[in-house]
């Protein structure tokens, strides 16, 4: 009688959560008694998916903070090591999160474990020459935009097109709110969904909100936030900054489509704003550090993944070490009216809402890995 598989999964941040959770039901209903265990977060959890660590509560942001947490991740690592020694997984899913499951898919490799990675991280965007570090110790690589699959393959990395894993969990239709599409100028500011990204963003475009307010006394600010903890905060935020912004509880794609512009974080939510079809303005605090190691590693002119997708910058971004209002404020302003600049974005949106395939990643990367298992 054959033993049904066991796979250790890795998930680092709240997306990858998601995508892992909905993994493992796919491969539920495609393996007969395949079981899991793994680092994760509240998602993987929900699911019954034992957890070693909770890597999304504690996830790590930049490069600084990532220097702090290197003594615990070193001691994970360990454990890491001693729970594939001990359980013996017949494979390791990696999803996302390329700093931690890098050296996870090491110590698979070196015990002779196969190495999938849902989700392989954007290196053709950061410092592509990192590819051969992943090429060696990835098995297989599931992917989910069409032209990665020549990047990683000439890297030497069998690679599979699944699709992006965000349409999944988008609407099919946009979820449009009325209390907010009925006003005259609702506009959304989305600081990110990580604390640190709440704290360093979220003042930063209640700032600018304030000066639009200023002078579009129309204008209404509206956010949302899967976390009740950061709906707190950016309340708190707002009354600090003396701005009249609306929350609306964990509803984070009806604020969006709901919006006639938004000022989004660098980030999946760009993508996922970007095919709801409203126009943004991508924004994010980096620090002088990060700054110049963006510099070093070769980071290409745009960061926005929304912009990456469509190749061009169709949406722009500022990136502001002090976190600079005016140019976000100068940025924003063009989209409160129908201007040719919101125009522009509209149109470029519908396009890239055309060119996206539909749901269905997370199916076809279950399917690939039973197939492999």
């Amino acid at each position: 009688m054959t033993t049904p598989p066991h796979i250790f999964l890795s998930a680092g941040d709240i997306s990858g959560d998601q995508h892992a959770a909905r993994l493992v039901t796919a491969l539920r209903a495609r393996v007969d008694g395949v079981t899991f265990e793994g680092l994760g977060g509240p998602r993987l959890a929900s699911v019954g998916v034992p957890l070693h660590e909770d890597l999304v509560s504690a996830a790590i942001m930049g490069i600084g903070a990532a220097l702090k947490a290197l003594p615990e991740m070193i001691g994970l690592l360990r454990r890491v090591a001693g729970i594939l020694d001990t359980r013996r997984p017949d494979a390791v899913v990696l999803v996302d999160y390329p700093g931690l499951n890098l050296f996870v898919a090491r110590l698979a490799k070196a015990r002779g474990i196969p190495v999938f990675y849902f989700v392989l991280p954007q290196l053709w965007a950061w410092a592509p020459w990192r590819v051969r570090r992943f090429a060696r110790v990835v098995d297989e690589g599931l992917v989910i935009f069409p032209f990665e699959v020549g990047f990683f393959r000439d890297a030497g990395i069998p690679t599979t097109y699944v699709g992006h894993p965000l349409l999944d969990a988008l609407p099919t239709e946009p979820p449009l709110r009325e209390d907010i599409a009925s006003r005259p100028c609702p506009i959304a500011l989305l600081p990110g969904s990580r604390p640190r990204e709440v704290r360093g963003n979220g003042p930063w475009m209640l700032a600018a909100a304030k000066q639009l307010l200023a002078r579009h006394p129309d204008a209404t600010f509206h956010a949302a936030h899967t976390s009740p903890e950061q709906r707190d905060n950016l309340a708190i935020l707002a009354r600090n900054a003396d701005v009249p912004l609306q929350i609306h509880a964990d509803d984070v794609h009806g604020v969006m489509a709901s919006c006639r512009a938004a000022a989004v974080a660098s980030g999946t939510a760009t993508l996922e704003t970007g095919l709801l079809g409203t126009p943004m303005v991508i924004a994010y605090k980096i620090s002088p550090l990060e700054r110049r190691l963006a510099n070093l590693l070769l980071v290409p002119r745009n960061v926005g993944v929304v912009n990456l997708v469509a190749g061009e910058e169709l949406c722009p971004e500022v990136l502001s070490i002090e976190g600079d209002v005016d140019a976000l404020v100068a940025a924003l302003e063009p989209l409160l009216t129908d201007s040719d600049a919101w125009q522009r974005q509209r149109d470029g949106l519908q396009r890239l809402i055309a060119a996206s395939p539909g749901p269905g990643a997370v199916d076809r990367a279950a399917a690939r890995i039973a197939e492999q298992l």
